[in-house]
């Protein structure tokens, strides 16, 4: 294997910032506004075949779904069901982005799978999307 190859581009670039990056802004486009908010809730879904459940808050939410912490070891795409332990009501989500966090725990974002925008019983209409 050829290693000046692959480590050589990565080391010329080591400690230099992109001519622009004074100059532009990173904006992230959302589709909702997320809202920070510990919420209960209820993970319901099956981890190589097994059903599992778990107990859990948000971290943040939106309309289109929230970010949760689980012990579980969920896959990506996999559909899971929450329940808003507030409101008592049920929604089936599908995990939209995974990050491994402390040894374990996952930070799990999840998306709904119909809009649902009463879910979290907060009124996101009257917050501007960032």
């Amino acid at each position: 294997m050829n290693w000046g190859k692959l480590l050589l581009p990565r080391w010329a670039s080591f400690g230099r910032k992109p001519k622009d990056a004074d100059t532009k802004l990173r904006i992230e486009k959302r589709r909702s506004h997320r809202v920070q908010a510990s919420m209960p809730v209820f993970v319901y879904g099956r981890v190589r075949g097994q059903p599992f459940s778990e107990h859990t808050e948000t971290a943040n939410v939106s309309e289109q779904g929230g970010l949760v912490t689980l012990s579980s070891e969920v896959e990506g795409a996999q559909t899971l069901l929450v329940t808003n332990l507030q409101t008592n009501e049920d929604l089936a989500c599908r995990v939209a982005r995974l990050v491994r966090s402390e040894p374990g725990k996952t930070v799990v974002g999840i998306e709904f799978l119909r809009p649902s925008p009463r879910f979290w019983s907060i009124d996101f209409s009257s917050s501007s999307p960032r």
